[in-house]
């Protein structure tokens, strides 16, 4: 005998829906992926932050290097050595190391100075380190002029 059903009715015999464990593994699947994201999020701006910190060391060491080759070859401020100072660019502080060769033993001469500026961030947590490198010569007159 065939059953009749009244229009309305919670007959809800021929519905399917998910159960308990297939909502708690699409739980876990998504919250997986969440976490993975997040943790790209955190990365990306971390090396975001770094990239920054390195241009503005490499914008410090080119303004310093033509800062010296701006300066007269007999400045006082030429000399052979290395100097340490310290700049700051938005609240964050960066070690400068000027070195100054002219002598044959580090490849410069009494006319060719080479000149090297290496910029590093001041922190705990610092792993690299600009360096930019340039030569300066004299204005003194060679051979070949006549």
């Amino acid at each position: 005998m065939a059953s009749k059903t009244k229009a309305g009715s919670n007959d809800h015999r021929g519905e399917q829906g998910f159960t308990l464990l297939e909502i708690c593994v699409a739980l876990l699947i998504m919250t997986i992926s969440a976490l993975g994201a997040a943790g790209l999020f955190f990365f990306a701006t971390k090396y975001n932050s770094t990239s920054y910190d390195t241009n503005i060391s490499l914008m410090i060491a080119q303004q310093r290097l033509e800062r010296l080759r701006r300066t007269p070859f007999s400045d006082p401020s030429l000399a052979a050595g290395s100097t340490t100072d310290t700049a700051n660019n938005a609240g964050h502080l960066y070690t400068v190391v000027t070195t100054i060769c002219n002598t044959s033993a580090c490849g410069g001469s009494a006319t060719l100075e080479l000149i090297t500026v290496q910029v590093s961030l001041q922190g705990a947590s610092n792993l690299w380190t600009t360096t930019v490198t340039g030569q300066r010569a004299s204005a003194a007159s060679g051979p070949y002029l006549q």
